[in-house]
């Protein structure tokens, strides 16, 4: 009995590669069938998945890879690639408030600064533009409490934000959007000037904790970079003029928005795999790829694989998608000497919040299967000498 077990032990022992001395990982071979039948689970009812070898570039295992399935926040990396693509990743958004020449009216002149928001604490803590103080700086120089406010270059979330406040605070306001060539018309003195952290910045924030503003107002400021409108139908135009830049032109992606949030949305697992990869290996890139939830420690991603796969836990870097109906996971996971972009979507799941979160630890465990630790064995150069102690010398003679 005791040599069929070890017959058993040395049979497993040549299906994987010790990691640790309680994890094992898969050899490479053997990731396609056994991804093959985690895969066929019910649990994430035919999903696309695509896992790609970035040592070699070699596709590892493909599922429904050219099929176009809905991304939900996934699509961030899209609305990433596409800003750093045509937006200098130094960049910072501009807001300026100015008086003007007719009565009891103030003038705001923007570029879209994705990064005013409603929270002080991402106002303190991260340096964006709080939107309540763009009225407390209108309400200093006030003369009355019924204004006008011509505005150019303010996102739908500023407009929104800024006249509930004034609201809150007594004031009626009468906003009058304005052209850029009346951006700067009947101004006589500006009264405020504020600036957005830069692009890097903005996009760690948005990748780590989802965004979806920020995400879709990207989005839409790399369209407009690009010369197509700081619209929706701008964003699906520069994310196909950004995946034909890149050779990446099947054209396998409808964008409604920057964000994931439209079930109307689509990508291709495979589309998101090369995108992931060409981000990974250009330095254009670099802040979104750094700025990718890690497994187990950060972001969207803090409270993931510690228990459904711990032995994950920092291998993954990754975005995550989540809508009614849809998991999704795409980025790195780390296996050793080796590296692997993947893209996973679950798009066919029933509603609810037991069958989504099944297919989350689902996801979790088929990463697990290949995450690993760089493993260092020192070398017998590397091992430094050691003299024994006077003791040991003594005690040995």
């Amino acid at each position: 009995m005791r040599f069929r077990s070890l017959t058993a032990l040395t049979v497993a022992a040549l299906l994987v590669l010790p990691a640790t001395d309680s994890v094992a990982v898969l050899k490479m071979e053997r990731i396609p069938s056994v991804f093959a039948e985690l895969t066929n689970s019910k649990t994430l009812s035919n999903p696309a998945m695509v896992l790609v070898d970035l040592n070699s570039g070699q596709t590892i295992f493909s599922r429904e890879a050219k099929e176009l399935r809905k991304p939900a926040s996934t699509l961030k990396l899209m609305s990433a690639f596409a800003a750093l693509e045509f937006l200098p990743s130094d960049k910072t958004f501009n807001t300026a408030i100015y008086k003007t020449d007719i009565e009891n009216t103030f003038q705001i002149v923007g570029d879209f600064d994705p990064s005013i928001t409603p929270s002080l604490r991402l106002a303190k803590n991260l340096k964006f533009v709080w939107s309540d103080n763009l009225v407390n700086q209108i309400r200093k120089e006030a003369k009355s409490k019924t204004l006008k406010i011509r505005y150019h270059g303010l996102t739908y979330r500023t407009k929104t934000n800024m006249d509930q406040y004034f609201r809150r605070v007594g004031y009626r306001i009468t906003w009058k959007s304005i052209t850029p060539d009346e951006a700067l018309t009947h101004t006589t003195e500006q009264i405020y000037k504020a600036a957005s952290p830069d692009l890097t910045k903005i996009l760690n924030y948005t990748l780590l904790f989802s965004d979806n503003w920020v995400a879709d107002y990207l989005a839409k400021s790399a369209a407009a970079a690009a010369g197509y409108g700081y619209s929706p139908t701008g964003i699906s135009m520069v994310f196909t003029d950004v995946l034909a830049r890149y050779g990446i032109d099947e054209a396998n992606v409808h964008a409604f928005d920057g964000s994931g949030l439209s079930h109307e949305n689509r990508i291709t697992a495979q589309t998101l795999v090369k995108v992931l990869m060409e981000m990974e290996r250009n330095p254009k890139f670099a802040s979104a790829v750094n700025g990718l939830p890690v497994g187990g420690i950060s972001g969207t991603l803090q409270n993931r694989f510690i228990k459904s796969a711990p032995q994950a836990v920092g291998l993954v870097h990754a975005k995550t998608g989540s809508l009614n109906g849809v998991v999704s996971l795409a980025g790195f996971v780390e296996s050793g000497e080796r590296k692997f972009a993947f893209a996973i979507i679950a798009d066919r799941l029933p509603i609810g919040y037991y069958p989504e979160s099944a297919a989350r630890s689902a996801i979790d465990k088929l990463l697990g299967k290949i995450a690993a630790p760089l493993q260092i064995n020192p070398t017998i150069d590397e091992v430094p000498e050691i003299t024994p102690s006077p003791s040991a010398e003594s005690a040995a003679a």
